[in-house]
Protein backbone atom coordinates (compact mmCIF):
# COMPACT_ATOMS: atom_id res chain seq x y z
CA UNK A 1 0.00 0.00 0.00
CA UNK A 2 1.48 3.40 -0.61
CA UNK A 3 2.28 6.15 1.35
CA UNK A 4 -0.53 8.24 2.06
CA UNK A 5 0.13 11.73 3.83
CA UNK A 6 -1.71 12.65 7.29
CA UNK A 7 -0.07 16.47 7.09
CA UNK A 8 1.35 16.41 10.27
CA UNK A 9 3.61 19.26 8.89
CA UNK A 10 6.75 17.84 10.57
CA UNK A 11 8.64 16.66 7.19
CA UNK A 12 9.07 20.60 6.44
CA UNK A 13 9.10 21.74 10.49
CA UNK A 14 13.20 22.09 9.85
CA UNK A 15 13.31 23.26 6.21
CA UNK A 16 12.99 27.25 6.61
CA UNK A 17 17.06 26.17 6.59
CA UNK A 18 17.14 24.66 3.27
CA UNK A 19 14.15 26.55 1.37
CA UNK A 20 14.74 30.39 1.47
CA UNK A 21 12.95 32.74 -0.09
CA UNK A 22 14.89 34.95 -2.86
CA UNK A 23 12.70 37.09 -4.16
CA UNK A 24 9.54 37.81 -3.97
CA UNK A 25 7.45 38.90 -7.39
CA UNK A 26 4.15 39.68 -6.69
CA UNK A 27 1.01 38.37 -6.67
CA UNK A 28 1.87 35.15 -4.74
CA UNK A 29 5.27 34.33 -7.00
CA UNK A 30 8.21 33.71 -5.25
CA UNK A 31 11.63 32.51 -6.08
CA UNK A 32 13.09 30.40 -3.92
CA UNK A 33 16.41 28.56 -3.38
CA UNK A 34 17.41 24.82 -1.84
CA UNK A 35 20.77 25.31 -0.03
CA UNK A 36 21.52 22.28 -0.09
CA UNK A 37 21.68 21.76 -4.07
CA UNK A 38 22.09 25.63 -5.17
CA UNK A 39 18.50 24.79 -7.39
CA UNK A 40 16.26 27.96 -8.03
CA UNK A 41 12.68 26.77 -8.22
CA UNK A 42 10.07 29.14 -8.74
CA UNK A 43 6.68 28.95 -6.75
CA UNK A 44 3.07 30.37 -6.23
CA UNK A 45 0.73 30.35 -3.43
CA UNK A 46 -2.26 28.20 -4.34
CA UNK A 47 -5.33 29.77 -5.01
CA UNK A 48 -6.98 28.47 -2.45
CA UNK A 49 -4.47 29.17 -0.18
CA UNK A 50 -4.03 32.16 0.00
CA UNK A 51 -5.81 33.35 2.97
CA UNK A 52 -3.59 31.75 4.94
CA UNK A 53 -0.18 33.19 3.31
CA UNK A 54 -0.51 35.96 5.78
CA UNK A 55 -0.81 33.24 9.31
CA UNK A 56 2.68 32.87 10.40
CA UNK A 57 1.71 31.45 13.75
CA UNK A 58 3.47 28.18 12.93
CA UNK A 59 6.71 30.00 13.12
CA UNK A 60 5.95 30.57 17.27
CA UNK A 61 5.68 26.30 17.28
CA UNK A 62 8.59 25.65 14.48
CA UNK A 63 10.93 28.55 14.03
CA UNK A 64 12.58 26.58 11.27
CA UNK A 65 10.12 26.05 9.34
CA UNK A 66 9.15 26.05 5.49
CA UNK A 67 8.50 29.73 5.05
CA UNK A 68 5.33 28.07 2.86
CA UNK A 69 4.36 25.59 5.92
CA UNK A 70 0.56 26.66 7.45
CA UNK A 71 -1.65 25.54 9.92
CA UNK A 72 -4.67 25.14 8.09
CA UNK A 73 -7.59 25.77 11.32
CA UNK A 74 -10.59 24.94 9.20
CA UNK A 75 -9.54 21.69 8.11
CA UNK A 76 -7.49 20.74 10.90
CA UNK A 77 -4.23 19.93 8.78
CA UNK A 78 -0.84 21.62 8.44
CA UNK A 79 -0.37 21.86 4.66
CA UNK A 80 2.10 23.88 2.19
CA UNK A 81 0.32 26.87 0.72
CA UNK A 82 2.48 26.11 -2.90
CA UNK A 83 2.06 22.32 -2.85
CA UNK A 84 0.73 22.76 -6.71
CA UNK A 85 4.62 24.72 -7.25
CA UNK A 86 6.40 22.31 -5.16
CA UNK A 87 10.02 21.67 -5.73
CA UNK A 88 10.73 18.24 -6.90
CA UNK A 89 13.06 17.27 -4.00
CA UNK A 90 9.45 17.79 -2.16
CA UNK A 91 7.18 15.58 -4.85
CA UNK A 92 9.45 13.19 -4.12
CA UNK A 93 9.07 12.74 -0.23
CA UNK A 94 7.12 10.35 2.04
CA UNK A 95 8.39 10.37 5.59
CA UNK A 96 7.40 6.98 6.19
CA UNK A 97 6.56 3.55 5.96
CA UNK A 98 5.32 2.24 8.93
CA UNK A 99 3.69 4.84 11.42
CA UNK A 100 3.57 3.11 14.72
CA UNK A 101 1.60 4.22 17.67
CA UNK A 102 1.57 2.90 21.31
CA UNK A 103 -1.74 1.55 23.11
CA UNK A 104 -2.99 5.03 23.99
CA UNK A 105 -2.83 6.18 19.62
CA UNK A 106 0.33 8.17 20.63
CA UNK A 107 2.91 8.08 17.60
CA UNK A 108 6.17 6.31 19.22
CA UNK A 109 8.40 5.56 16.13
CA UNK A 110 8.11 5.41 12.24
CA UNK A 111 9.40 3.01 10.38
CA UNK A 112 11.61 5.18 7.11
CA UNK A 113 11.64 3.57 3.45
CA UNK A 114 14.76 1.93 3.76
CA UNK A 115 13.87 -0.42 6.63
CA UNK A 116 15.12 2.02 9.33
CA UNK A 117 13.51 3.02 12.87
CA UNK A 118 13.01 6.54 13.76
CA UNK A 119 11.84 6.36 17.68
CA UNK A 120 12.91 8.13 21.04
CA UNK A 121 11.03 5.21 22.50
CA UNK A 122 13.07 2.61 24.37
CA UNK A 123 10.63 -0.09 24.68
CA UNK A 124 9.83 0.11 20.62
CA UNK A 125 13.95 0.26 20.26
CA UNK A 126 13.88 -3.34 22.15
CA UNK A 127 11.28 -4.80 20.79
CA UNK A 128 12.62 -3.80 17.00
CA UNK A 129 15.98 -4.96 18.11
CA UNK A 130 14.81 -8.23 19.40
CA UNK A 131 12.05 -9.26 17.02
CA UNK A 132 11.88 -7.32 14.30
CA UNK A 133 15.66 -7.61 13.40
CA UNK A 134 15.37 -11.11 13.12
CA UNK A 135 12.95 -10.87 10.36
CA UNK A 136 14.70 -12.13 7.19
CA UNK A 137 12.07 -11.31 4.11
CA UNK A 138 13.05 -9.58 0.82
CA UNK A 139 10.47 -8.81 -0.62
CA UNK A 140 8.86 -5.74 1.35
CA UNK A 141 5.57 -6.18 0.55
CA UNK A 142 5.71 -9.41 3.02
CA UNK A 143 8.30 -7.56 5.11
CA UNK A 144 6.11 -4.53 5.94
CA UNK A 145 3.50 -7.51 6.75
CA UNK A 146 5.76 -9.54 9.21
CA UNK A 147 6.35 -5.99 10.86
CA UNK A 148 2.67 -5.23 11.41
CA UNK A 149 1.87 -8.56 13.04
CA UNK A 150 5.48 -8.58 14.86
CA UNK A 151 4.43 -4.93 16.73
CA UNK A 152 0.66 -5.57 16.89
CA UNK A 153 1.33 -8.80 19.26
CA UNK A 154 3.56 -6.23 20.95
CA UNK A 155 0.91 -3.93 21.44
CA UNK A 156 1.42 -1.65 19.12
CA UNK A 157 -0.94 0.02 16.07
CA UNK A 158 0.64 0.39 12.88
CA UNK A 159 -0.74 2.49 10.38
CA UNK A 160 0.98 2.32 6.16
Amino acid sequence: MPFTCIQCGECCSHLGDVHVVTEECGDGNFLMLNRYTGEEHAVRIDPDKTHLFPDRGIFERWPDACPFLRDDPVHGRICCIVHLTRPEICREYSCWRLLILNARGQRVGRVMERRHLATDDSALAECWEKYVGAIREEDDGRWDERVIETLTRAGYRVRR
